[in-house]
């Protein structure tokens, strides 16, 4: 267990943020996304989609490693069983996109949404290196 214990901080910390950007991706699509979208045109309105459901992947993915963190810091898993387990699809996704498409493709995109989008690239990116910094 020495080996995760200066991570437990950070673990803590980017779940909290985790959860509470999903909490804040639900309010999003339940309220105001709908009205931005009308906004939109179509490709755009797909590409909110798009983002929307890649995000809800990837934390989903960020919050399944962090809670696996978590579980083997309180004594629940052993770090053996939790190499075990598959390690989900978030390192696989990074880097995914042309950047300028990228870029000029969120520009067109409801401001709320492109906080959404840069806030859920940030956190993966920490677990990103969280991950890589355990093995």
């Amino acid at each position: 267990m020495s080996d995760t214990a200066p991570l437990n901080p950070f673990v803590e910390k980017t779940y909290q943020d985790t959860y509470e950007l999903l909490v804040s991706i639900r309010d999003y699509i339940s309220g105001p996304m709908e009205q931005e979208a009308e906004k939109l045109e179509a490709p755009d309105q797909l590409r909110l989609t798009r983002e929307l459901s890649s995000m809800t992947r990837d934390l989903t993915d960020a919050m399944a490693w962090l809670m696996m963190q978590k579980a083997i810091e309180a004594g629940e898993l052993s770090q053996e069983d939790a190499d075990a387990e598959p390690a989900g699809n978030l390192v696989k996704n990074a880097g995914e996109t042309d950047e300028l498409e990228d870029a000029e493709g969120l520009a067109r995109l409801p401001i709320t949404a492109r906080s959404l989008i840069d806030r859920s690239r940030r956190i993966c990116a920490m677990v990103r290196q969280l991950s890589t910094d355990q093995d």
